[in-house]
C-alpha cells in the first residue's frame, strides 16, 4: 500500500488475494516461458523460430499479464482509474520484444557469463519498460510523480533477479532447477513491479476524502478473468511444447530405428572397411556432429591409427596415426577403463583440462566428444567416437544409443572377421589336404633324396664325422666313420665298424673319451671338448662335438660326433702367448733399465770424481780406472736394452757392421753363456750397409740365442761381416753385388730340408710349445726383405746352421759416435735450480754442479720448484729429472719457459729416446758423469747469442 504524507497526495491499496494471483501468474509464465525455451535448443529452421516466438508471447504475456492483474489489485478511494488502449498494448509488445530478444541471444549449449549478462538485462529491460509504460497508460484525476530511490530498487530487482534465473536454468536442465528459475523470475517480475508500484506518488487534482478501500467487484472479476485467459494460454503452450516434445521423441526413436536397421544391413553387406565408413556417415548426420569413425590402438607404440572417419565438410578428417597421448593421459585412462567418455565442453570439463588434450581439440576443431571404447582381454583395442565442433549437452538417451550402436558395430564386425577366419580356414584346409596329398606322393622320392644329400655330405665333408651305437649294456661301438675322419686318424672303416672304442682308441685316451660318452648318455645334452692324442707319430689337438641321438622311448641310442684337427691352432695361440710373454719382458726390461740408471748415476759420478781428484796410490788409481770402465759398460749395456725395449719404426741409415758385431760381442757372450765359444770375422774394410742399427743389434741376438739353443752340449758360435762379392754362395735374388753381409754360424745340429724351408714362417718353432716363439727367423727375414735385402740358411742335420743376413751398402760413410772429451770446468757457474726426486742422483748432480762452480738451489720434487719459480725465482739454468710424480719435468720445462724464458733448461732422464719430453728441450741421458754435465750445459749456453 502506498502511503504518502503530503497535503495533496494519497495512498492506494492492494487487493492481497490479487496480489498473490499477480505473483502466481508471474511464476506460472516463467515456468512455461522456460519450457518453451528447451524446445528453442532441440528445435531447427522455421520451428525453432516459431518456439522462440511462443516463448518470448509466453514471457512477455505473462509479465504483462501479471502487470495488468496487479494494477487491478490496487485502488485509490473515489479515484476514477482507466488505461490508455495504445500505450497498453505498447507494453505488452515491449515485454514479449524485449523477452524474446533476451531469450533468443542466450547459448543454450554453451552458457557464458557475457551471454547470461544480456539475457538478463534484455528480459529485465523488458519487465522495467513495460511496468512504467503500462504506468504512463493510466488515466486519473490525479498526476504520477517517482521517488528516484524506489524506481533505482525496482530495476537493480529486475535485472539481479532475471539474470539470476538464467544462470540457474543454464547450469542444469532439470525440471527442479527450471521450477527454481521460475520462482526467481516471477518473484522479480512481482518485486519489480510493487517495488515500481512503492516508487508511485499520486497527487490529487481535486480535494477527496482519505478512505480505505478495495479493488471494485468489477475489478477483480476483470482481473480473475485475465489470469484465466493468460493461464489457459500458458497451459495450452505447456502442452504444445509437451506433445512437440513426445513427436520429437516418437520421431528420434523411429530414426534410431531406422538407423539400427541401416547398420545392420551395411554391416551385413558390404566390405568391412566401406561398411564401416557408412556407417560413420550415418552416425555424423543422425546425432548431428561434424566428425565420427572408428580409432585402433596400438599397445606397442601406444598411437591411434585412425582409418575410418567421415566428416560434413566443416572439419578434416581425421586420419593417420596420433600419439595416445595427445588426447591426454586421463581420457585415455577412463577409456582403457572401459568408461564411456562424454565431454560437452572440452574447454570447460576437469577430464580434458590437460594442455596437450587442449592444443590437440584447436588443431583438430573439436570442442565435445562422445567416445565409446572397445576393451578386450583387459586392453583397450578400439574406440567409436562423435566430434562437435561446438559444446554440446549431450542426452543420457544420446550416450545410451551410441553405446548401444557401438556394441552392435562390435558384434558385427567381430562376427564378420570369425566368418571370414572361418572361410579361410575351410580354404586352407582344402589346400592343406591338397598340399598333403602331394607331400605323401612326393614322401618317398624326398626322403631318398635326403637320404642322399645327407650320404654326400657326410662322404665329402673335410669335418671328420662319426656315428656311435649305444648299446643296452652301455656300451659304445662305433657306427658310421666318414672318410674325412679316417683320413685324419689312419684308420679305414671296415677295420673299426662294429668294434667297441674302447679297442680302438691310444690307452691313454680311452677313459676321457668314455667319460665324455656316458656324460652324453646320462645328461642328454651337447656335449663339448678338446681333446689330445698320439695319432700318426705326433701329438695332435682335437675339438669333438657330441650330440644325442634319443629313440622312440626317450633312451640315447646313437652319438654323433663331429671333431676338427686344431693342432695347428693350438700351436698359434701358444706362439701368441709367448710373443706376449716376450713383449712384456721388454717393457720390464726398460723399467729395470731406467731404474739401474738411477742406481749408475751416482756410482758414475763418484767414480768421476774419485778419478779426477787423483786420490790414493797407483794401484788405487788403477782401481778406480777399472771400475770408472765397468761404469761406463754398464752404462753402454743399459742404453742397449732400453733400444731393445722400446718399439720404434724402421730408421734406416749408413751402419758399420764391423763396429755394430765388434760393439755387441759382449753382450752376446754373456747371452749365449760361458759353454758357448764366440768367435768374431769383422774386418774393417768393410762398407757401411744400409740399415737400422737397433733392429740388426735385435737380430744379431736373435740369431745368436737360436745358435746357443741349438748347440745344447756347448760348441763354437762365429760371427762374420764381409762383402758379398767375396762369397760365392750368395743368394741368387740379389738385384747385384753392392751388398754385405752378417753371418752367425754354429756347430750345433742343424736341420732337415723340411724343416729348414719352413724355418722362417711365423710361429714355427722345433723348440717344443712354451721353449719359443717361432718368430725370430720371420722378424730377421721380414727385416732384410724391408730393407731391400735377403735371408739365407745352410743347414744339414749334425753339420751346424749358417744364417745370413745381405743388406744393400750404404752410399753414405757411417759415421763414429763423437766422443765427448771428459773435462772439467768449462763453464764459469751461474745459479742453477736442481730438481730431481731421487735422492742418490740429485745428491750426485749436486756435487758435479758445486765442483763446476755453480751457485746451487734444490727442490726434490716439480711441484717444489714451481712454486719458487712461480714466487718470483728465476735461476740461470733449470736443471729436472723427467719422471716425477704430481709434475713431469716436461711440464715443469715448459711451465717455467712461459714465465722465465731467459732460464736455460736441461732435463735428465733414465730413458735415452726421451719418450714424453718435448723435442725442443735440450735431454741428457742418465748415468752421465760431470763432463757430460759440462758439455750439456756447455751446450745451452752456445744457445744464447753473445755466448761462445
Amino acid at each position: 500500500m502506498m502511503r504518502l504524507s503530503h497535503a495533496m497526495t494519497i495512498s492506494g491499496t492492494h487487493d492481497h488475494y490479487l496480489v498473490v494471483l499477480s505473483v502466481a501468474v508471474a511464476i506460472f509464465a516463467s515456468y512455461t516461458a522456460l519450457t518453451l525455451a528447451r524446445r528453442i535448443h532441440a528445435s531447427q529452421g522455421r520451428a525453432r523460430l516459431a518456439w522462440l516466438a511462443a516463448a518470448a508471447i509466453a514471457l512477455g504475456g505473462g509479465i504483462w499479464s501479471m502487470h495488468f492483474v496487479a494494477m487491478l489489485s490496487f485502488s485509490m478511494p473515489r479515484m476514477p482509474m482507466a488505461y490508455d488502449p495504445t500505450m497498453t498494448l505498447v507494453s505488452l509488445a515491449l515485454a514479449v520484444g524485449f523477452t524474446g530478444a533476451g531469450l533468443a541471444s542466450f547459448n543454450w549449449q554453451r552458457a557464458s557469463w557475457p551471454r547470461i549478462a544480456i539475457a538478463g538485462l534484455l528480459i529485465a529491460t523488458g519487465v522495467v519498460a513495460m511496468h512504467y509504460l503500462g504506468m504512463a497508460a493510466m488515466r486519473m484525476p490525479a498526476s504520477l510523480s517517482y521517488d528516484w530511490r524506489w524506481v533505482v530498487v525496482s530495476v537493480i530487482i529486475a535485472v539481479v533477479a532475471a539474470t539470476s534465473a538464467i544462470w540457474l536454468v543454464s547450469r542444469d536442465r532439470q525440471t527442479r532447477w527450471q521450477l527454481l528459475a521460475a520462482v526467481i523470475m516471477g518473484a522479480a517480475i512481482a518485486g519489480m513491479h510493487y517495488a515500481g508500484m512503492a516508487a508511485a506518488i499520486f497527487t490529487m487534482n481535486v480535494p477527496v476524502d482519505a478512505l480505505k478501500g478495495a479493488a471494485s467487484f468489477s475489478q477483480t472479476s476483470l482481473a480473475i478473468s485475465v489470469t484465466i485467459i493468460t493461464v489457459l494460454i500458458l497451459i495450452l503452450s505447456l502442452g504444445a511444447a509437451q506433445l512437440d516434445r513426445m513427436f520429437v521423441r516418437a520421431a528420434r526413436r523411429e530414426a534410431r530405428s531406422t538407423l539400427r536397421l541401416k547398420v545392420a544391413d551395411i554391416l551385413r553387406g558390404s566390405r568391412a572397411e566401406d561398411a564401416l565408413t557408412e556407417v560413420a556417415e550415418l552416425l555424423c548426420t543422425h546425432f548431428g556432429v561434424s566428425r565420427a569413425g572408428l580409432g585402433e590402438l596400438d599397445p606397442v607404440a601406444d598411437e591411434f591409427e585412425y582409418r575410418i572417419c567421415w566428416t560434413d565438410g566443416s572439419v578434416p578428417p581425421l586420419n593417420g596415426r596420433f600419439p595416445a597421448a595427445a588426447f591426454g593421459v586421463k581420457i585415455v585412462a577412463a577409456l582403457s577403463a572401459g568408461e564411456t567418455v562424454v565431454i560437452d565442453d572440452l574447454f570447460a570439463t576437469a577430464i580434458s583440462d590437460e594442455a596437450r588434450t587442449l592444443e590437440t581439440a584447436r588443431n583438430v576443431d573439436t570442442r565435445s566428444i562422445l567416445v565409446v571404447p572397445f576393451v578386450r582381454d583387459g586392453r583397450l583395442r578400439t574406440i567409436v567416437y562423435l566430434n562437435g565442433r561446438e559444446p554440446r549437452a549431450w542426452r543420457a538417451d544420446d550416450i545410451s544409443f551410441m553405446e548401444e550402436i557401438a556394441e552392435r558395430i562390435r558384434l558385427v564386425t567381430e562376427r564378420i572377421a570369425v566368418e571370414d577366419q572361418l572361410r579361410q580356414l575351410n580354404a586352407e584346409l582344402e589346400v592343406r589336404v591338397e598340399a598333403r596329398t602331394l607331400e605323401l606322393q612326393r614322401a618317398e622320392g624326398a626322403r631318398r633324396e635326403v637320404d642322399a644329400l645327407y650320404r654326400a655330405y657326410f662322404e665329402n665333408t673335410p669335418d671328420s664325422l662319426f656315428v656311435i651305437a649305444v648299446t643296452n649294456d652301455r656300451r659304445f661301438v662305433v657306427e658310421q666313420i666318414n672318410p674325412a675322419h679316417a683320413r685324419d686318424v689312419g684308420f679305414a672303416l671296415e677295420d673299426v665298424q662294429g668294434r667297441s672304442v674302447e679297442t680302438i682308441l691310444p690307452p691313454g685316451a680311452v677313459q676321457r673319451v668314455l667319460e665324455s660318452y656316458r656324460r652324453v648318455v646320462e645328461t642328454g645334452e651337447v656335449d663339448h671338448r678338446r681333446d689330445f692324442f698320439e695319432l700318426i707319430g705326433g701329438q695332435q689337438h682335437w675339438d669333438t662335438t657330441l650330440v644325442p641321438l634319443t629313440g622312440p622311448d626317450g633312451r640315447v641310442t646313437k652319438i654323433i660326433g663331429s671333431s676338427r684337427n686344431v693342432t695347428a691352432q693350438v700351436t698359434a695361440e701358444e706362439a701368441l702367448r709367448q710373443s706376449q710373454k716376450l713383449e712384456a719382458m721388454g717393457q720390464l726390461t726398460g723399467g729395470v733399465a731406467h731404474d739401474f740408471n738411477n742406481l749408475l748415476t751416482p756410482i758414475l759420478g763418484a767414480l768421476d770424481r774419485l778419478h779426477h781428484k787423483g786420490l790414493g796410490d797407483a794401484r788405487d788409481q788403477r782401481l778406480i780406472a777399472g771400475a770408472l770402465q765397468s761404469a761406463d759398460r754398464a752404462k753402454t749395456l743399459v742404453h742397449r736394452l732400453l733400444s731393445f725395449a722400446r718399439r720404434q719404426p724402421l730408421r734406416p741409415e749408413a751402419v758399420n757392421l764391423s763396429d755394430l758385431a765388434s760393439d755387441m760381442l759382449d753382450l752376446v757372450k754373456t747371452t749365449v753363456g760361458p759353454r758357448v765359444k764366440v768367435d768374431l770375422e769383422a774386418p774393417s774394410d768393410v762398407p757401411s750397409a744400409r740399415a737400422d742399427a737397433n733392429q740388426i743389434e735385435m737380430a744379431l741376438l736373435n740369431l745368436s740365442v737360436n745358435a746357443r739353443d741349438a748347440m745344447p752340449e756347448g760348441g763354437t758360435l762365429r760371427i762374420s761381416v764381409g762383402r758379398a762379392i767375396d762369397r760365392s754362395d750368395r743368394p741368387g735374388t740379389l738385384p747385384h753385388d753392392a751388398f754385405v753381409f752378417l753371418c752367425v754360424r754354429d756347430t750345433g745340429i742343424g736341420m732337415d730340408e723340411e724343416t729348414r724351408q719352413r724355418a722362417i714362417e711365423p710361429f714355427f718353432s722345433t723348440k717344443g710349445i712354451g721353449k719359443g716363439t717361432g718368430l725370430g727367423l720371420s722378424m730377421a727375414h721380414g727385416l732384410a726383405a724391408q730393407l731391400g735385402g735377403a735371408l739365407s740358411i745352410d743347414s744339414r742335420p749334425g753339420a751346424g746352421t749358417e744364417i745370413c743376413l745381405w743388406l744393400p751398402q750404404s752410399e753414405a760413410t757411417a759415421t763414429a759416435p763423437r766422443q765427448e772429451p771428459r773435462v772439467a770446468n768449462i763453464l764459469r757457474g751461474g745459479r742453477v735450480l736442481l730438481v730431481d726426486d731421487e735422492d742418490e742422483v740429485r745428491e750426485s748432480t749436486a756435487q758435479m754442479l758445486e765442483d763446476l762452480n755453480f751457485e746451487l738451489t734444490i727442490a726434490v720434487s716439480g711441484v717444489e720448484a714451481w712454486e719458487m719459480i712461480r714466487n718470483g725465482f728465476s735461476p740461470d739454468f733449470l736443471i729436472t729429472d723427467h719422471l716425477m710424480p704430481e709434475m713431469s719435468g716436461c711440464q715443469l720445462a715448459l711451465a717455467t719457459r712461459e714465465v722465465s724464458p731467459s732460464t736455460r733448461i736441461l732435463v735428465i732422464s733414465g730413458y735415452t729416446e726421451g719418450d714424453g719430453i718435448d723435442p725442443s728441450l735440450l735431454l741428457l741421458a742418465k748415468p752421465f758423469a760431470k763432463a757430460d754435465l759440462a758439455l750439456a750445459l756447455d751446450k745451452l749456453n752456445a744457445e744464447i747469442p753473445g755466448n761462445t
